[in-house]
């Protein structure tokens, strides 16, 4: 093989590895959505949501770069939020201005996507030197260990998924321009020896050879080509062909099934949240239960004396609230639905969990169909967010000035341990729909009974 054949190689090589761009593309969006959502377990570092929303540029073209340094969680939370803000924005000009068009990526531009990469490591690792203290001081609440997974996440993308691409990429450009170099000045300088005792007449030429083939003179990649002078085409060949070859051998990714079992263990994960917002539930609706006369005290009293229990009349309790999604929407509910709801979604929850355990112990686990793990994510998923959002919703009308008599009642504990408790069922909701995206982009077409 001669050195075009080499070429030819190589661009083979290049357009097989762009085929792949649109997943990147994709993986970069759940790359955005990653960070955006890190205050989730960090609320206190950062801004409420809309002053996030209110700093994200999804058209965003151009890369920017300041200097920032991450305040403590206690501090000054804005300077926090418009760098978690430019991380995403920095995402976004990555998907919109590079990776429509892969084929026109160069060097430089690769540097740049290295930097953002390196910016996002950076901001974790401050991020998560200045949470350490609350962290480790309950490792196993449910904030510490959801920002701990949500940083694994993020790292796991960019290892696994993004920067291999790039890296690939990066490497067929500097054997590119070795090769196509090599081919237009072997014959005048002949060997590295040659080039070092004159190296400012080479230079010269090279410089004139790089402009007469269109490449723009890179001194650090002349380098590489001057010192691969000293091998010969087969050589160079042989190598070339075995580093590509070993990169092909990388290790297969989770399989379909195992990537929607993590993501109904994390749903699982929520049965104790769930389970702790019934008694809660429960004691807000006794709360605005009208207590009984004095006559129907005494009826009651009889009726059990004669071996009958008389039930008390309940009063539903109805209330409205209003939530943001594609728009703001004003929805209906009530609170005996939500306990009813709430309660099944327990037990569902509980079978679930009882009917996989059984089929590990047996094993059996791989009999269960992909699909039908499919369907099980999406029915608890759509169940736990409207319990999710029909108790927040609750919780914006009880802090309604005619209400406050009645929350005063709710003993303080109750309070905080609802707004615990419904903090880790969004989050679980939260990180599982990234999940789930992924996973559908990245197996779109391929059938659901594939293991």
């Amino acid at each position: 093989m001669g050195l075009s054949e080499m070429l030819h190689y190589l661009e083979e090589e290049k357009e097989r590895l762009l085929a792949g761009a649109a997943d990147v593309k994709d993986l970069y969006r759940s790359l955005a959505d990653s960070i955006r959502t890190l205050p989730v377990p960090f609320r206190r570092s950062f801004s409420p949501d809309s002053g996030i929303t209110a700093g994200l540029d999804s058209e965003r073209k151009k890369i920017v770069f300041h200097k920032h340094n991450l305040q403590s969680s206690e501090g000054e939370v804005q300077n926090n939020t418009r760098w978690l803000a430019e991380l995403v924005n920095n995402v976004y000009a990555i998907r919109n201005s590079f990776m429509s068009n892969v084929h026109f990526v160069e060097m430089k531009e690769i540097a740049e996507i290295r930097r953002v990469h390196a910016d996002i490591r950076q901001f974790l690792e401050e991020l998560y030197l200045k949470s350490s203290v609350w962290i480790l001081q309950d490792p196993t609440s449910e904030a510490s260990v959801l920002a701990r997974q949500k940083r694994k996440d993020i790292e796991e993308l960019l290892k696994d998924r993004i920067d291999p691409f790039f890296e690939r990429l990066e490497q067929i450009k500097i054997d590119e321009y070795s090769i196509r170099l090599r081919m237009e000045i072997r014959d005048d300088i002949g060997s590295l020896q040659n080039y070092r005792k004159s190296p400012e007449k080479f230079d010269g030429l090279i410089k004139e050879r790089c402009n007469r083939v269109g490449m723009s003179y890179d001194p650090e990649l002349t380098k590489v080509m001057l010192q691969e002078l000293e091998q010969t085409d087969e050589s160079l060949e042989k190598r070339l062909h075995g580093k590509y070859e070993a990169e092909d051998k990388q290790t297969a990714s989770p399989s379909i099934r195992r990537k929607y079992m993590r993501i109904l263990h994390r749903y699982l994960a929520r049965t104790k949240d769930v389970a702790a917002l019934l008694p809660i539930l429960e004691n807000i609706y006794f709360l605005y239960q009208a207590k009984p006369s004095l006559v129907a005290r005494v009826r009651a009293f009889f009726a059990r004396m004669a071996g009958r229990e008389e039930k008390t009349p309940r009063k539903d309790i109805k209330y409205s609230y209003i939530i943001g999604r594609q728009s703001i929407e004003r929805k209906e509910a009530s609170l005996e639905s939500l306990i009813g709801e709430a309660n099944r979604l327990e037990k569902h929850l509980l079978r679930v969990r009882d009917s996989i355990r059984s089929a590990q112990v047996n094993k059996k686990i791989k009999t269960i169909s992909i699909a039908k793990i499919r369907d099980t994510i999406d029915s608890i998923r759509s169940t736990m967010r409207r319990v999710f959002e029909d108790s927040f919703g609750l919780i914006q009308w009880l802090g309604k000035r005619s209400n406050r008599d009645k929350l005063a009642r709710l003993p303080e504990n109750m309070q905080r341990d609802l707004n615990y408790h419904l903090d880790s069922i969004y989050a679980t909701i939260i990180i599982n729909a990234e999940r789930m995206k992924e996973v559908s982009r990245k197996n779109k077409g391929r059938p659901v009974s594939e293991k």
